[in-house]
């Protein structure tokens, strides 16, 4: 696990210079170990966090000939069969690394080498022989690749804050990207805040040639052709790939860890992982303190779990105390970004970095396997959609809008508002109401009127509905799940994962993601993930086999902070003090709008916290980072 940066083109004699403060700015993600290549035409350099090859794989790393030199993010999980197979082909190897397979692998195949690689990873590979440069995402996006063109020299990175040391004029707000950014908790690719640098989108790559041309592509993408198999052996069929997912992402040189959240996914990870291993497995847990909603806190069903398989077990809990950490999970961002699970995912990786380099995680397996009360909220809607709509509109949505929200900062009545809300819209634009956290109007009240001005809202939300009608599945179900693995999935979930394990220089590995077992589930039937109102069927079933039936079929919690309860008590007046210095006219957001949602939010009268706290992390964000409109 690393990070990665560099530029192509001539930069002359402060190439070395640059590509040095690029590299240093990565230093928490590869703090064992650094390493750089510059000629006339190119410079790559990474930090390395030593897990494969400890003493033998420092980077860059070259072929036999010194003409192809590669630096390395993530992990390749069929690293020992390509090696054996390119062993045999008459390449050799002067290391154990499977990043060495990488160099070899592309003198073996030119680029169509992407599609031979399980793995997670953002490389660069350059060729010194036809001054070009490959660069790669893998395909769900596990890893971050970001690229900045300036003066006809492309610039990448794994973070930001390398680009930017780069290149110091990098401070152009990117108004879709902001609203986007409101609208969503995130920012999808290819776009950040900056209007400079963009993300290479996941399973895309880029070359880059001697003549200024850059070339992008899409190499992989899911597809759901259906398999017409019985339930039973579609049981059969994912236990075989979950643990041969698992299987392959035990490698490593050092102990591997586990976060434990308590429910189904990490479980079936954590059980599935600890017999293949020869010493106990440390699992990872977190709880809350303060007037959290109870229902978040899972830590006995994660003790039970431990208990019966033998884990080491380690638990925290968090308290809303969000100030303390706020600068750091900017600092790691570099960008807005407003998931609050942001909170608990800091806590656990900070602990787990304590004893481990690297932990599995149960993230994916609620897109692969239809987990989230969105996707049952959607599968319903289908049916309500045969309502009389003028009932909908004239009594039941009216009555849904004006329930109260519950004093404990659960998530029932928002998801019934933001139901009836969408639910007779046209099918890809009722799954993205599902999914914005802020709608257009409650984004054009927040807005100053020049930012506001300035907005395509119809592109914001086609971000989303875009994914959703490029599906090739005629189930919407399906295209539902193509749209989250194509936003939420990368620049949220895989996103907040990377970016705050790295801070604590962790690497997560996300087995139930691996994309054999992707391609696997989309073939499945959508019935097989949600039915009569329930999700995960078929994995509840197959975890039936390996976990008590409590940690099953209890309520699902999800892995995030009591955000809801925290702002209209502990963070009430941090909310009120970060709200306290904006401007109510002529600024980007208007503060007295501000004010008076987290009152309104306080006294109960509606459930504002995602806005609350998207706004409280762009002010921080703002202060913290130059930027111009």
């Amino acid at each position: 696990m690393c990070g990665i940066c560099g530029y192509f083109g001539n930069l002359g004699s402060s190439g070395a210079s640059v590509l040095e403060r690029m590299n240093t700015r990565l230093f928490r993600r590869g703090p064992d170990d650094g390493g750089s290549f510059v000629d006339d035409h190119a410079g790559i350099a990474m930090r390395r966090l030593s897990i494969q090859d400890v003493s033998g794989g420092h980077q860059p790393i070259f072929n036999e000939d010194r003409s192809i030199a590669v630096v390395f993010n993530g992990e390749i999980y069929n690293h020992i069969e390509l090696r054996n197979e390119l062993l045999a082909r008459g390449h050799h190897f002067q290391t154990r690394s499977d990043t060495e397979v990488l160099v070899h692998l592309y003198e073996e195949y030119s680029e169509t080498m992407l599609t031979r690689l399980r793995g997670m990873f953002a490389f660069a590979i350059y060729d010194l022989k036809k001054k070009t440069l490959l660069l790669a995402r893998d395909r769900l996006g596990i890893k971050p690749l970001f690229y900045a063109r300036h003066n006809g020299i492309t610039y990448f990175a794994s973070e930001i804050k390398a680009l930017r040391e780069a290149l110091p004029t990098i401070s152009n707000l990117d108004v879709q990207a902001l609203d986007a950014y409101f609208a969503y908790g995130y920012i999808p690719a290819p776009l950040t805040i900056f209007k400079e640098v963009r993300k290479l989108e996941p399973g895309h790559a880029m070359m880059l040639t001697g003549d200024g041309k850059a070339r992008g592509w899409k190499y992989w993408d899911v597809s759901f052709s259906k398999a017409n198999l019985s339930e039973s052996a579609w049981i059969e069929k994912a236990d075989a790939a979950i643990q041969s997912a698992v299987s392959s992402h035990l490698i490593s040189d050092v102990p591997v860890g586990a976060f434990l959240s308590g429910g189904v996914d990490s479980g079936l990870v954590g059980a599935l992982a600890a017999p293949a291993l020869d010493y106990p497995l440390e699992t990872f847990t977190i709880g809350f303190e303060g007037r959290a909603q109870p229902l978040l806190d899972e830590r006995q069903y994660a003790k039970d779990l431990a208990d019966r398989y033998g884990f080491v077990y380690r638990e925290y809990a968090v308290r809303p105390d969000f100030e303390s950490i706020a600068t750091d999970v900017l600092d790691a961002f570099d960008e807005p970004f407003a998931d609050d699970s942001v909170i608990p995912s800091y806590y656990v990786s900070k602990l787990a970095a304590e004893s481990v380099k690297v932990v599995l995680s149960g993230l994916g397996g609620d897109e692969l396997f239809g987990g989230y009360q969105r996707y049952i909220g959607y599968d319903l809607s289908r049916r309500y959609q045969a309502m009389p709509s003028f009932l909908h509109r004239l009594l039941i949505d009216p009555v849904l809008q004006r329930l109260p929200e519950p004093r404990s900062g659960g998530d029932r009545v928002d998801h019934l508002k933001r139901f009836s809300a969408s639910a007779l819209l046209p099918p890809a634009r009722r799954y993205a109401g599902y999914v914005t956290a802020l709608g257009v109007d409650e984004r054009r009240a927040l807005y100053g009127p020049a930012l506001a001005s300035m907005i395509d809202f119809d592109a914001t939300e086609a971000l989303m509905t875009d994914h959703f009608d490029r599906c090739d599945s005629s189930d919407e179900m399906d295209r539902v799940f193509y749209t989250d693995f194509k936003t939420y999935l990368p620049e949220d979930i895989l996103a907040l994962s990377d970016r705050i394990s790295m801070w604590h220089s962790l690497e997560v590995r996300v087995p139930l993601i691996d994309h054999q077992l992707v391609e696997l589930a989309a073939t499945m039937p959508s019935t097989l993930k949600i039915k009569g109102g329930q999700g995960k069927v078929l994995l509840k079933r197959l975890a039936e086999k390996y976990l008590p039936s409590p940690m099953i079929y209890h309520r699902k919690q999800g892995f995030e902070a009591p955000m809801g309860a925290w702002l209209r008590n502990e963070l009430y007046d941090y909310a009120k003090q970060t709200f306290a210095d904006t401007e109510s006219s002529g600024s980007l957001i208007r503060g007295d709008f501000l004010r008076e949602k987290l009152q309104e939010h306080k006294l109960g009268v509606r459930k504002n916290n995602k806005l609350l706290f998207s706004s409280i992390m762009f002010l921080l964000w703002s202060k913290r980072f130059g930027w111009s409109l």
